[in-house]
């Protein structure tokens, strides 16, 4: 589980790389609607032109309510599992395909929306896919956080979770019925956790982890995103940071 996280997050920051602080998120080409609906039908053309519209309509307003209301619309994606979905095992599907198939499981949900909040103008600092475990079940699972003040003082930043089971996005600290696991940023930004139920720590940092295996993933990826900018005017279908 610990590498395939680290792969989310290396192909998150390959193929959808978000805007840098002062660049605004461009409308696409009709080109890569017409591209979507040749090769996934028109419901999915539709549900892309839904996500463009609301990451157009969403740049200028807080960052709490784009949190929010991301957490909400991408909740509405039905989690289904990879081996129905994808009658495989353990697939790991693009922010596209589970846009466009309409359906995911927890991960592919979580980075859905971490491309999504990139795109409205958050930064890589305020976002980490977390690896947790649901304390009832001991069932795995993804959630992305969002960390509100990255440079505040160690112990004292403010956590939220976005989960697709849980609409209501609360403190990490009010997130007792998960453990904590697991989080991870871009640029392989590890943190392990502690976690009994009842307390919960920073166990190790790490910085800079490269994982060797998703070097071939990373370049298929690349040769997708090379294949969109060609249909999008020259532009990834994310502006890049």
């Amino acid at each position: 589980m610990a590498v395939r996280i680290i792969i989310f997050c290396l192909l998150a920051s390959v193929l959808f790389a978000g805007p840098a602080a002062s660049e605004e998120f461009q409308p696409w080409s009709e080109n890569v609607f017409a591209y979507i609906k040749q090769e996934f039908g028109e419901e999915a053309e539709e549900r892309m032109r839904f996500v463009e519209q609301f990451i157009l309509d969403n740049q200028t307003i807080p960052d709490m309510e784009k949190v929010t209301k991301t957490n909400e619309v991408s909740n509405h994606l039905p989690w289904i599992a990879d081996a129905n979905h994808w009658k495989k095992a353990d697939y790991w599907a693009t922010p596209l395909e589970t846009i466009t198939t309409f359906g995911g499981d927890c991960e592919d949900i979580a980075l859905v929306k971490w491309v999504i909040l990139r795109n409205l103008g958050l930064s890589d600092d305020n976002l980490a896919l977390a690896y947790v475990k649901i304390k009832e079940t001991s069932e795995d699972h993804m959630v992305l956080l969002y960390v509100a003040n990255p440079d505040g003082p160690a112990g004292q930043k403010e956590v939220y979770i976005l989960d697709n089971y849980v609409d209501e996005v609360k403190l990490a600290a009010e997130r007792m019925d998960l453990l904590a696991v697991m989080a991870i940023g871009t640029e392989g930004r590890v943190v392990l956790f502690d976690d009994d139920g009842e307390n919960r720590s920073v166990k190790a940092e790490y910085e800079g982890r490269k994982i060797r295996q998703v070097e071939d993933l990373i370049e298929r990826v690349k040769e997708n995103r090379a294949k969109f900018e060609e249909i999008n005017e020259g532009r990834s279908l994310m502006p890049d940071a």
